[in-house]
């Protein structure tokens, strides 16, 4: 694919993704405003680690591209810092309208994200490798994205999906693969390993949703 094409490329996935942002802001907010049945407090947090792990990543590769690279690099780090705005969005509103925003399944949920970061850290020291590599700052990303999703679906199982609005579970899915699309072509010679590592911490992002999105159709 020419450059001009992943531009022309790059730049719908880029609109697109903030439109996106905006109807899945939009819907979830309203939703919780009308109940919060299913609504994880644990999620939103745990989300808006893996945005910002992905904001790092994005941000190296921003610092380290070339010129011809620069412009898609720098709409991934706009994407991911927009991610954080909504979850920000979506946190204080889950905490302003639930009269018990701490359950028993985000604690779950926290030790088992718990469970598996600390031995990514320790490895990480073991072999001698930085936390700020990109491997460890995706395996870290996944353990805060993937563990949580599973525990939503569980949460919908337990609680309903009342409060989860169906077109911020669709839209969750058109999101995910339009990042990793964009990733995908944002590069021109070579696959630079921040852009690699924050594309596989996405796909397990999608394929964690489709567990949590299962849940959401079946109860």
């Amino acid at each position: 694919m020419s450059h001009e094409k992943k531009l022309q490329w790059s730049r719908f996935l880029f609109w697109f993704q903030v439109i996106c942002a905006v109807i899945f802001c939009t819907a979830q907010t309203v939703r919780m405003f009308s109940s919060t049945k299913g609504v994880s407090v644990s999620f939103f947090v745990c989300h808006g680690v893996f945005a910002l792990l992905n904001l790092s990543l994005s941000l190296v590769a921003y610092a380290n591209s070339t010129d011809i690279d620069k412009k898609i690099k720098g709409q991934s780090v706009f994407i991911y810092a927009m991610w954080l705005v909504v979850l920000f969005i979506h946190l204080g509103t889950a905490l302003c309208k639930m009269s018990d925003p701490w359950k028993y399944n985000d604690t779950i949920t926290s030790l088992i994200v718990i469970a598996g970061v600390v031995p990514t850290i320790l490895f990480s020291q073991f072999k001698r490798i930085s936390l700020f590599d990109p491997a460890i700052k995706a395996s870290l990303a996944i353990f805060f994205k993937s563990v949580p999703q599973v525990s939503l679906a569980y949460n919908i199982y337990m609680f309903g999906t009342e409060g989860l609005s169906g077109v911020w579970i669709l839209v969750g899915h058109i999101t995910i693969l339009t990042r990793i699309v964009h990733l995908w072509i944002s590069n021109h010679e070579r696959w630079d390993r921040n852009t690699k590592w924050s594309f596989v911490s996405e796909v397990w992002n999608e394929v964690s949703w489709l567990v949590a999105s299962a849940a959401w159709l079946l109860f």
